[in-house]
């Protein structure tokens, strides 16, 4: 298994993704590498080749066995933008049959080579540009909203209260959040939630017990982080550490 960490993503290349029904405020795109893969959506059960699902939408992804690539985005970026505007206001979209073969064929091609955070630069823009996505988002206007995720990508420690962040902008946490949410798409608490994944993880890499990098990554509980990694990437933390290789590929610290 390989994780690839970025500032607003994790892209899992797993054929152990296993996750139970849940639902996260993350955009969720999964590409099989090998067979289709089965996918329960609301109480729906589809068989596909490749499929993107918005925001907040029931889910059960079962792949054990099957080499799939699953990538979790944040709405602050402009490819979550460019997904939305995909799927329009459908809970999801499935890619064309032929669509995902040539995604399948170029991951498996190029994903073996990926050694540095350059080359995995490089892979992504070409992986984006397959989607033939074209759209852009309006900017993030209010500056205050940039210099904080400015800030936390930079982060150092632990502590990511909303409501330290809120004090060092001189509002309230009910504003602040409101703030992100108008400028992202997404909830500030969810944001964090896809930081401190991205950091626990690194920090495992690094060196760390699972139970150090769950709490310098800013969870409550070591339990807490192995809860969020089942429920997001469908295995729990001690699967991300046996036999797995992680890449930074942006600043996580």
């Amino acid at each position: 298994m390989n994780l690839y960490g970025a500032q607003h993503h994790i892209l899992v290349h797993s054929n152990t993704i296993d996750a139970e029904a849940h639902q996260h405020t993350f955009i969720q795109v999964t590409i099989a590498l090998e067979t289709d893969f089965q996918i329960e959506i609301q109480g729906e059960h589809i068989c596909t080749s490749g499929i993107v699902l918005n925001s907040n939408v029931t889910h059960r992804l079962q792949g054990l066995g099957q080499p799939l690539v699953l990538l979790l985005i944040d709405s602050t970026s402009s490819i979550t933008a460019a997904f939305k505007h995909y799927m329009g206001k459908q809970a999801y979209a499935n890619f064309p049959s032929e669509l995902s073969l040539v995604m399948a064929e170029y991951i498996k091609k190029r994903l073996p080579q990926i050694h540095t955070a350059e080359s995995y630069g490089l892979f992504f823009q070409e992986l984006m540009t397959l989607f033939n996505l074209d759209y852009t988002p309006p900017a993030i206007t209010d500056t205050r909203i940039e210099a904080l995720i400015q800030h936390m990508k930079n982060c150092t420690d632990s502590e990511h209260s909303i409501r330290t962040y809120a004090k060092q902008f001189g509002l309230s946490s009910s504003r602040l959040s409101h703030l992100f949410k108008e400028n992202t798409g997404i909830s500030l608490s969810g944001y964090l939630v896809l930081h401190k994944l991205q950091k626990a993880c690194y920090l495992i890499f690094e060196g760390l017990s699972i139970t150090d990098a769950a709490m310098a990554a800013g969870f409550d509980t070591p339990s807490h982080f192995a809860n969020t990694s089942k429920r997001l990437l469908g295995m729990t933390a001690k699967d991300i550490r046996k036999d797995s290789v992680f890449l930074q590929v942006s600043s996580l610290r």
